[in-house]
């Protein structure tokens, strides 16, 4: 056994394992743990990147929907506004077609009494001239012309006195 132990071959394998081990740290787990790092460092970046992009646009949708939310409103006022506007032109237009009504009925009206009176005259006037004419020719007969002439004016004027 003791070729198997030799400790000098024992401690010269123990050296160069010690060695290999500092050589393969170096060589390569450093440098993977090195690039490891490096990319879990861009990983967190590009995270914290896209959560700062994720805000931005969480903000910019507020603001969108704020502002949608403004124009809607404006155009809820102006779709008000512009039916009050329409109803107030209606009732003008309409107020202003009752006016015009009412003043032609009135100009209607007076037309009608103008040419009612006027017809009346114009009976009255025949009325009193069948009268005078009939009350001539029975009183020419029975009368003097003076007396005839004073009786027909009287009953003339007393005629168209009547209403």
């Amino acid at each position: 056994m003791g070729d198997l132990l030799n400790v000098p071959t024992l401690i010269l394998q123990i050296v160069n394992f010690i060695l290999f081990v500092i050589i393969a740290y170096y060589l390569f787990y450093k440098p993977f743990k090195d690039i490891t790092q490096a990319r879990q460092n861009v990983i967190k970046e590009n995270l914290a990147k896209a959560e700062e992009i994720r805000k931005e646009i969480e903000q910019l949708r507020v603001d969108l929907e704020s502002k949608l939310n403004k124009i809607n409103e404006e155009r809820e006022k102006i779709l008000s506004e512009a039916v009050k506007e329409a109803e107030n032109i209606k009732n003008y237009i309409i107020e202003e077609a009752q006016n015009k009504a009412n003043e032609i009925k009135n100009k209607t009206i007076k037309e009608i009494e103008y040419a009612k009176k006027q017809a009346l005259n114009e009976i009255k006037d025949t009325y009193v001239n069948v009268v005078t004419e009939l009350a001539k020719g029975v009183l020419k007969d029975v009368v003097d012309e003076n007396v005839n002439a004073k009786i027909i004016k009287t009953a003339s004027e007393k005629l168209k006195n009547i209403n």
